[in-house]
């Protein structure tokens, strides 16, 4: 592997030329020499800060303002240590989790944040103070070291940190998607990340008069080689909204790290524009973006786009020709690359001419191509193994492929997202393969469910723009393409797939499929005769029940509580209608009792707070029936009872709504989660 530090080929085009744009951040510039020199004063700061580390810890970097984001990370490689990315809007759960799991030394983040991510009390570097005096900073060459060994991260047992550089320690500390499991950090050297950065040179070509847009969030594996691609090229670093407020966030110049403070005016007028606005008025050459975002960032005119990265998700062969066919600049090139944590993402690419010739159904085909000069991939028992850049042991991926001799790697699925039924295994990603191709069907994605009536293969449409498919139909076009036996059970009509801040399919926020037989049609409009599932049937008709029990049994339960003799009109209807509508109220939340904890469950979020939400959801819907009549029948004056009353219903339903607000609060965040 190369010797040196990764950072110091950035540090090499600053030498060469500091005047020239490292980055773009919403209005915000930064030549190379500003990015650099805040970069340094932040590393200076790191040096004199009380109960750091030593060199070759792994520091957080915990923040949601660009462009400080990207000089905390070269500041911590400049002070010697290794940096994580953490977005402060991940779960707090899930924040102290990755902090513990890197071994954090220290957070860098701003004091607005610091409360969301202080855990187990680390240092906490703010990145809105003041820089160091002059006469306390290091030398570049002391901010510089890289060769810090003895905190370097290594291989652990029990779920820790895996990767590493042996002697030259890690740079930084990467989290795999966790798409379907817990994100594990991987620890990338480095010899590692320069190997990477050869290896895409070798197959990319970026020079300095390039600008790279990246769609990704600051805290993935796609944004660190998207700032390495580009920073360590002399090319210019473009960030775009698909980091959500991290990318679109405005910023004026003097006050933070990076020489900054938030601009609202700014943040508004960047998060308006679309990804093709940005490219076209930033005049980026290459960009990096997920398929999905890669449809919406050709729509526009992008005269001098040459180079579109694909990663992320697989893309179609047929989905990759008709991009190639939408870039205006001749012999502009579309690229799918693959690679996972473990690789720091340099793994494989492809573009069509890797082919030996045309494939008849380019839909239904994905591929992912051949390895990037010094890598090597290869197919073991159907699964994909890859071996870093600059060699080193093969790691597994989990994802399945094949290969024709000498032909490029072809993307299978993943072995995670198979399926037993009925003592079988299900190959999920070849009837996702076969709707995709299916001329009514956007996209598509297929599961196993079981319930109480046994086990199902439900599909998961969007449908394309005026489809009418139905179930029947769907499945009959199947026929021939899957065994008779992988057609699907049910079919969902979704207008879009969840996905999660990275952008993937967010599998675990699927709705949950209605009960077994309750097919739905897949056009857009209508439901199709779709059925009801029981469960709600059920809820139904014990909230009517409740509903008639409580108009029943007032009087019964609180006698005279009901009369209106002596309330002049219209005031007497008004108190009638109240009566009705706690009567309404009170089989509602009878209903939901029953029927509204799937739902809930569904959503994500922990166990034992999604029970109380739903217990608490029933409290403010059945309350005010008992609580109103006990009211009307105590005396201004009986202070026991009107004291027994507040404690009985008012203060637990201020509880209850507390509840449910950190419920749908946790939710939100735990939506944010990659």
């Amino acid at each position: 592997m190369a010797g040196g530090s990764i950072h110091q080929l950035f540090e090499d085009h600053v030498r060469r030329a500091p005047e020239r744009t490292a980055l773009i951040a919403g209005p915000t510039r930064l030549t190379y020499g500003e990015l650099d020199a805040a970069a340094g004063r932040l590393a200076a700061r790191l040096s004199v800060t009380e109960g750091l580390p030593p060199s070759g810890a792994t520091l957080a970097v915990a923040t949601d303002r660009v462009p400080d984001v990207v000089v905390a990370m070269l500041a911590v490689l400049k002070a010697g240590h290794a940096y994580t990315v953490i977005a402060p809007d991940t779960p707090r759960r899930e924040i102290r989790r990755r902090l513990e799991a890197v071994r954090a030394g220290a957070v860098l983040t701003h004091r607005a944040l610091s409360a969301g991510v202080d855990e187990g009390g680390r240092p906490a570097v703010l990145l809105d103070e003041e820089d160091v005096p002059e006469d306390r900073r290091v030398s570049p060459d002391g901010a510089g070291r890289a060769d810090g060994a003895s905190g370097a991260l290594t291989s652990s047992a029990g779920g820790g940190v895996s990767g590493g550089d042996g002697a030259q320690g890690a740079a930084t500390v990467l989290f795999t998607a966790g798409t379907t499991g817990e994100a594990r950090p991987v620890a990338c050297g480095h010899g590692l990340l320069r190997a990477a950065h050869a290896a895409w040179a070798g197959v990319l070509g970026l020079t300095p008069e390039d600008r790279l847009l990246t769609l990704a969030r600051p805290e993935t594996t796609e944004f660190t080689g998207a700032w390495i691609r580009a920073l360590c090229s002399g090319a210019t670093l473009v960030l775009g909204e698909g980091a959500r407020e991290v990318a679109a966030a405005g910023w004026t110049d003097g006050g933070s790290a990076a020489g900054g403070q938030p601009d609202v005016a700014g943040s508004h007028a960047a998060g308006s524009h679309t990804a093709g606005h940005l490219a076209l008025a930033e005049r980026v050459t290459v960009a990096e973006v997920g398929p999905a975002g890669a449809v919406r960032l050709v729509e526009g005119e992008l005269p001098e786009l040459r180079l579109l990265l694909v990663g992320g998700e697989p893309l179609s062969l047929g989905g990759q020709l008709r991009l190639q066919g939408l870039l205006p600049v001749p012999d502009a090139r579309v690229l799918v690359t693959y690679g996972t944590a473990e690789v720091a993402g340099c793994g494989t690419w492809f573009e069509p001419g890797q082919l030996a010739g045309p494939v008849a159904r380019p839909e239904r085909a994905a591929y992912l191509g051949v390895p990037f000069p010094g890598c090597a991939a290869e197919v073991r028992k159907g699964e994909i193994w890859l071996t870093p850049p600059g060699g080193g042991d093969a790691v597994p991926t989990g994802d399945v492929g094949r290969r024709e001799t000498d032909g490029p790697l072809e993307f299978r699925g993943r072995l995670d997202q198979r399926v037993t039924i009925a003592g079988r295994t299900v190959d999920t990603y070849r009837i996702e393969a076969a709707l995709a191709g299916h001329p009514e069907v956007e996209a598509a994605v297929v599961t196993g469910e079981q319930d109480r009536t046994g086990q199902r293969i439900v599909a998961f449409v969007v449908p394309a723009e005026g489809a009418t498919s139905t179930v029947a139909s769907l499945r009959a076009g199947l026929s021939g393409l899957v065994p008779a036996g992988d057609l699907p059970d049910l079919v969902v009509r979704l207008r879009a797939l969840p996905r999660n801040a990275a952008g993937k399919v967010d599998r675990g926020a699927l709705p949950l499929p209605p009960s077994a037989g309750a097919h739905r049609a897949v056009g857009k409009g209508g439901s199709g005769g779709e059925s009801v599932p029981g469960h709600l049937v059920v809820g139904a008709l014990v909230g009517v029940v409740a509903c008639f029990l409580s108009f029943a049994l007032t009087d019964v339960l609180w006698p005279g509580a009901t009369d209106r003799t002596g309330i002049p009109g219209p005031w007497s209807g008004l108190f009638g209608l109240l009566y009705v509508v706690e009567g309404v109220a009170f089989g509602v939340g009878a209903g939901f009792l029953l029927a509204g904890r799937r739902g809930m469950v569904r959503r994500g979020g922990p166990g034992t707070l999604t029970t109380l939400a739903h217990l608490a959801v029933v409290w403010l819907l059945v309350a005010w029936w008992p609580q109103d009549n006990f009211y009307r029948l105590a005396a201004k004056r009986d202070w026991e009872r009107q004291a027994a009353l507040v404690y009985s219903f008012n203060v637990p339903l201020m509880l209850a709504a507390a509840i449910v607000a950190l419920w749908a609060v946790r939710r939100s965040a735990g939506a944010a989660k990659t």
